[in-house]
Parts: C-alpha cells; structure tokens; sequence
C-alpha cells in the first residue's frame, strides 16, 4: 500500500514541469480576472443568474452518468495517468501485466497535458478510472461560461452570449463525449481560457495579460496537439488587431529612427517564455511522435490526399449526415443551418472580431480534414471523425448563438426567463424531429424518434456506466460485450483481446487479471511475450474483429504468433465475442 509521497510519479522530472506549468495558468488566470471583470461588469444581475441556470443545466446533462469511450481514447488519459501515479512514467497503457507488475509499456500518443490534471485527482482523492470522466463532465460544463463570456467580448450582446450558452449545453455531440473521459471537451476549456485572455490582452495590452493567453494557449497545446493551429492564427490576428499600431512602430522607426525597444523586448520575452513552456511538447512532437510513422508523418500525420473526402465528411455531420451512418444525432440541424447563414451575415459586416472567431472555426475544420484517418488510403472513412469535430463546438456556438440574437424581435423585452425557457424548449423540441423515425443512437433509447427526448431528461446523476453504457458504437465503444465477456474471465488469468486496456480496469472486483495487446507483439518485443505466455497457467483470448483477415490481412504478426504458439479451446461466447482458453501446441518452441 502506497503513503502519499512513496508514489513514483515523484520522482518524474515531468510532473515537477507539469506542475510549474499549470500553477503559472492559475495564477496568471486569477490575477487576470479584475481584467475580464472591467467587461463584464455591467452585465445584468438577471443575465448572470440566466447563465447560472443554463451551466447547472449542462452540468446536470455531462454528469448524469460517466463512462470510457470512444474506443481507447477516453481510457488512454486515465491509464496514462494511472501509471504516471504508480510508476513514475509517462507512458499509455500497459500492454503486458497490469497495474502493480507491467513488463512492457506502450508509447504515449497525446502529450501531458490532461494526464496532469487526472493524476493530480487522483493523488487527491484516490485512483481511479473515472476521475477521467468526471474532470471532463466538469470542464465541459464550465466551457458553457467561457462560451458565453467569448461571445459577450467579441458582440457586446448579453443575449447573444446566452443564446450561446444554450447551444454549447445542448450539443448532444459534446454531451456524450464530455461523459466518456475523453481528451477534447477538457482541450476545450483551455482553448476558451486562451481566447477569452487573448481577446482581453488585445484590448488592454497588459504583460500579464498576455502571459495569461500564452499560457493557456500553451495548456491547451499540452492536452490536445492539433490546437497548435491556434498559434499562427493567434498571431495572425495579434496584426490585424494592432495593425495602426504596428505601421506607427515602423514609420517611427524610418522616419526618425526612433525605436520603440520596450515594445520589441516585450515581444520576444513573451515569445521566450511561450518557448519554454513548449520545450516538452515540442520535444514529443519533433522526436517522440508516434505519428511520425503514419501516412503523411508530422505534428498528426496529415495526409493531403483524403483531406476532400473527410472535410465533406465534417461538414455534413453538423447536419447529422454521415456517409458511414444514416442514422446520427450529434448536432441540431436548424442551428447548424442559422450557423452557415452568420457566417455569411457577419462576414459581410466585415468586423475583425468576426473574422477572428471564424478564422477559429476554419483553422480545426483545416487541420481535421487532413488528418489522417485508419482507412483513408483505401478511400475510406472510419468514425474517427466524428469525435474530432468536437473542436468546432466552441466557435459554432458562439456564432449560432449571435444569429439567434440578430433573428430575435423581442431583443428588448424584459422577460429574460421566459425567453431563455422558450429557446431552450424550442431547441430541445426541435432535435429529434430532425431524425429518422427509428434512430436508437445515444444512449439506451427505445426505438421511437420522439423518445429521443429522454435524453436531455436523463434521470439519474453521478452514475457508473462503464459496463452499461449503450448506442451509436462510433460513439460508444467498446460496447457491454466486452465488459460481460471479461468479468466471466477466470481471475487472476491473463486475457488476450483487442480492447486491452479494458482488462486491467477497477469496474472488476478485486481484480488481478493481466492484460496482453497483440498490437505490440512483433519481432523486437516477442520474446517477452513468449515468456509471459509460457510461465502462465492461464490464458483466455476473446476473438472479436482483431484477427479477422479482414481487417488487418493475413500478415499481422501478433495473430500469427497467437496461431503459432497456441490451441483454442471454446469456453463460451458473449454476443459477437467468442472466448477461448489457450493451450501451448505441443511441437512449437514456446
């Protein structure tokens, strides 16, 4: 049993610079915040209890159940820190053993940054798996707040900050995924951190302000990698913005030869401290970066030639279209459709803000539609899209929620609560008509589209869903399969299955199962998995898609060295899953 300061993760030099970094953001951001409360002060009492009700509205909707979702991505972060807490390193799960003996380790595929904050909860309170789920619910809910304080900044419209607030809460996209542990809803939180100091150090021009923006920018970075993209827009924009100011620096400085070295020192001390606070993430994407082995390689390993094929996929999935499924519900058609139609209004309006907040839209729609997607060589789309898309959420609700204001007659009318109720209704009424008349694709809903709209009365709070969660399986996946089949698994015992990082979970009692990925058997690492496999008395294998010829072909090594080694011997099946026990052949040099 561990005391508190035996727990390896003290030892990592990378938790030390972790912890300098977001002890930095929260007092930057607390010192910052009489900044942001000289805008916002002359909100309306009214306004401020409006927006209150909507975030507990939201929260209640994100908190309503947690589970670990899509795929390995909401288990990856929670694992990952897991592991940093008991072993002192920063890695992404473990591919052979389990928690307290782990023989291999598998590389990390994100940077730090969310990782961080789950092991700093867990040191807290206590490890476990849903901490993830529970920081992401938490943060996507406080995203609501940012979203309406983003758009009162760039309109100066109460409303309009409400109406945003409201669609940012309802996005069922963003509901589900912010319950799942899930990395983006908490990437977006410190985008909307970044934004809102940015915004706020244009205006006062503040070096703490500034330091503040840069190092939420930073933060943001750290939890998800694509929003690098922020940092040429950010700069970007920073001319656009200070653009009188700039030609008046460069006529000083031909014309009299005046140069203002405050201002130039200003920028490249920011610039170094954005540096240094980079120097980990940059070290991973430059040289760590397992996507560098991908199709197109680099910071995500873009791939320029399916970049036309996903971006139409994007885009017809705000309008729950999606050439995988027919059947989605993941965004409101009619905000969607009053989103396109701002865009054009507010362009024509020709206001740098609007052009900004866009330009925030347009640089993740670019980034995702060239990254690379599983299937993309062979012309195809999995659904690794769909949860990417996640990343627009912030910019699309601050947009649709100003077209909502530019279309309100009552814009002057004093019956706030009442406005707020309606749109909230009009929004929650509108959703499931949208969809076909049998859509069964989030959560456990019965097959009736109007039913659909149980799913912003959920009734229950807090709840444990890891093995019950059901609906949409590009969404919700691994799917209860896996947790039946592995909860009849002998225990102690070592399972085999392509959902790894599902055995070693604490939603099973006293649990002592090892785990073992065929995605990291090859030449280099085989040896250890021969001796693993050799000294056990106990092997389980749960066959599903991951040794189908299908899907990886007939070349996978890690299949091959299962086909090998070993006998199956049928134990039971659990839906699609088939669990054998293994045996050593006989003549094989195991």
């Amino acid at each position: 049993m561990f005391t508190f300061f035996d727990k390896l993760i003290f030892h990592s030099w990378l938790f030390y610079f972790m912890l300098a970094h977001f002890v930095l953001l929260v007092i930057l951001v607390a010192f910052n915040i009489k900044y942001l409360w000289r805008e916002i002060k002359k909100i309306d009492k009214k306004i401020w209890l409006a927006l209150l009700l909507i975030f507990l509205f939201g929260f209640y909707l994100r908190n309503s159940e947690y589970w670990l979702g899509t795929h390995t991505d909401g288990y990856v972060a929670q694992e990952a820190a897991h592991l940093w807490v008991t072993h002192g390193q920063f890695v992404k799960s473990c591919a052979l053993g389990n928690h307290e003996n782990c023989q291999l380790f598998e590389n990390v595929l994100a940077p730090p940054g969310y990782p961080f904050i789950i092991a700093l909860v867990h040191l807290t309170f206590g490890i476990h798996s849903l901490n993830a789920s529970v920081i992401s619910a938490i943060l996507s809910s406080l995203t609501i707040i940012l979203v309406f304080l983003i758009t009162y900044l760039i309109f100066k419209k109460e409303f309009a900050g409400l109406y945003a607030a409201i669609i940012y809460a309802l996005i069922p996209l963003n509901i589900i995924n912010s319950q799942s542990g899930e990395a983006r809803p908490t990437g977006l939180f410190f985008v909307g951190l970044a934004v809102i100091f940015y915004l706020l150090a244009l205006k006062n021009k503040k070096i703490a302000t500034w330091l503040a923006a840069i190092a939420c920018l930073s933060y943001a970075i750290y939890v998800r990698q694509e929003s690098y993209v922020l940092v040429p827009l950010f700069g970007l924009f920073w001319i656009v913005f200070q653009w009188p100011e700039i030609k008046v620096f460069f006529a000083n400085i031909f014309k009299t030869r005046n140069i203002a070295w405050q201002k130039i020192l200003s920028v490249v001390f920011l610039g170094a401290v954005f540096l240094t606070l980079q120097l980990v993430v940059l070290n991973w994407l430059l040289l760590d970066n397992p996507y560098n082995s991908y199709q197109g390689g680099g910071f995500f390993a873009l791939n320029y030639k399916g970049a036309s094929l996903q971006a139409q996929a994007l885009f017809l999935q705000l309008f729950n279209q999606s050439p995988l499924n027919p059947q989605v519900w993941h965004y409101g058609i009619i905000v969607s459709i009053i989103f396109l139609i701002t865009i054009i209004v507010i362009l024509i309006k020709k206001r740098k803000e609007n052009y900004f907040i866009i330009s925030l839209f347009l640089v993740y729609f670019v980034v995702y539609s060239l990254m690379v997607d599983a299937n993309i060589v062979n012309g195809k789309l999995t659904g690794d899209y769909f949860r990417r898309s996640l990343m627009f959420n912030l910019p699309y609700a601050v947009i649709a929620g100003y077209g909502i204001y530019l279309l309100d007659i009552f814009k002057k009318g004093k019956h706030i609560f009442l406005k707020i109720a309606a749109f909230v209704a009009i929004l929650i009424y509108l959703g499931p008509l949208s969809l076909p008349p049998l859509t069964d694709k989030i959560g456990k809903l019965p097959q009736n589209a109007y039913s659909n709209y149980s799913f912003y009365f959920p009734q229950k709070m807090f709840e444990d869903a890891r093995a019950t969660k059901t609906g949409d399986p590009s969404l919700i996946y691994p799917n209860i399969d896996y947790w039946q089949a592995i909860a009849k698994t002998p225990n102690p015992c070592i399972i085999i299955t392509s959902q790894y990082i599902m055995v070693t979970n604490d939603y099973f009692p006293n649990n002592q199962r090892e785990t073992l990925s065929i995605d990291l058997i090859f030449s280099d690492t085989e040896k250890i998995f021969k001796e693993k496999t050799a000294a056990s008395n106990c092997l389980v294998y749960l066959e599903d898609y991951r040794c189908d010829p299908a899907y990886f072909g007939t070349a996978d090594f890690g299949c091959q060295f299962l086909e090998k080694y070993f006998n199956k011997k049928f134990l039971f099946s659990q839906e699609t899953i088939k669990v054998y026990s293994l045996e050593t052949k006989e003549n094989s040099s195991l």
